[in-house]
């Protein structure tokens, strides 16, 4: 199992078929991850939008596009979307990054019937937190997708963020359903859901809910609280009731500790790099990498 980003970032230079491909990836953000990602080792790319727009982010970046970094020129982003779609798809290219288009287009060429990469399974985001205190990763979903995900909604987000952890060589997937208690209170209705959602199991994946985060995380608060269980304490893959808790939690971490993170969409045929506008160097790379390393095979240990 890695422990760190850093772990992950070495393992995925040595994935060397690594590409991505971004439609409408002219923006100064997308450019400069992109170029980073690639004097790093992380993955060669392929931009599908403007030429010319890229021209002018370079010309403004001071920096020149390195051999790794295709061009397919085309100023449609729907056009861009479903080219860089098919290029996943098709295997060309293994992973898919969001440029500087609209989330519906996007998300649109992603579900196309003829080139997109659908699975049957819902897609769900999983953020990926490095905790320093336990020096350890933890995926945390779903933050970015699904607003207020139902009871199979949920054991699918289970499901899509223990296959992440596991990429990451986690010998089997502790999910903790995250709550405030961990007894079902009628008045806290995730609490409910939770409890029947563990009773019943989810094949594959160990899981306990619900679990307040101390419980989920920590060893000997788990001990207070007399709990047991292969989850107590000891929790790889956090579940949270619904998106502005996800959101909350994983945001939380970015921006009010030192703890590092990366983050991408669940559940497709490939990985899906989102990346914010906000995000900093140190999180685009880490999200890539995370990308390569799921895209590209089981490389912990």
């Amino acid at each position: 199992m890695f422990n760190n980003f850093n772990e992950i970032r070495q393992a995925a230079r040595e994935i060397s078929d690594a590409r991505v491909a971004i439609p409408m990836g002219h923006d100064a953000s997308s450019i400069e991850a992109l170029i980073t990602a690639f004097e790093e080792g992380l993955a060669s790319a392929v931009i599908v939008g403007p030429a010319a727009g890229v021209k002018e982010t370079l010309s403004e970046l001071g920096r020149e596009l390195p051999d790794g970094i295709e061009i397919v020129s085309t100023e449609d982003p729907e056009k861009a979307a479903l080219e860089a779609v098919r290029l996943v798809s098709s295997g060309e290219a293994s992973i898919l990054m969001k440029g500087l288009l609209k989330t519906s287009i996007f998300q649109k060429a992603i579900l196309d019937k003829e080139t997109g990469l659908r699975t049957g399974r819902i897609l769900s985001h999983v953020a990926v937190v490095h905790v320093p205190r336990q020096d350890r990763l933890v995926a945390i979903s779903d933050g970015g997708m699904n607003i207020k995900p139902d009871e199979e909604a949920i054991r699918q987000i289970a499901v899509n963020a223990s296959d992440v952890i596991m990429k990451l060589g986690a010998e089997k997937p502790l999910v903790a359903l995250l709550a405030a208690i961990e007894i079902p209170n009628e008045k806290m209705p995730e609490t409910i859901m939770f409890a029947r959602i563990a009773a019943d199991g989810i094949p594959g994946l160990t899981i306990e809910g619900p679990v307040a985060v101390d419980g989920a995380m920590d060893p000997e608060a788990a001990a207070i609280k007399g709990m047991d269980g292969e989850v107590a304490g000891r929790a790889n893959v956090l579940i949270t009731p619904d998106i502005v808790c996800g959101n909350i939690f994983a945001k939380g971490f970015m921006y009010m500790t030192n703890a590092e993170v990366g983050g991408l969409i669940a559940g497709a045929a490939a990985p899906i790099v989102m990346l914010s506008r906000s995000d900093n160097a140190r999180t685009k790379l880490n999200s890539l990498a995370l990308g390569v390393i799921v895209s590209g095979g089981n490389n912990g240990r």
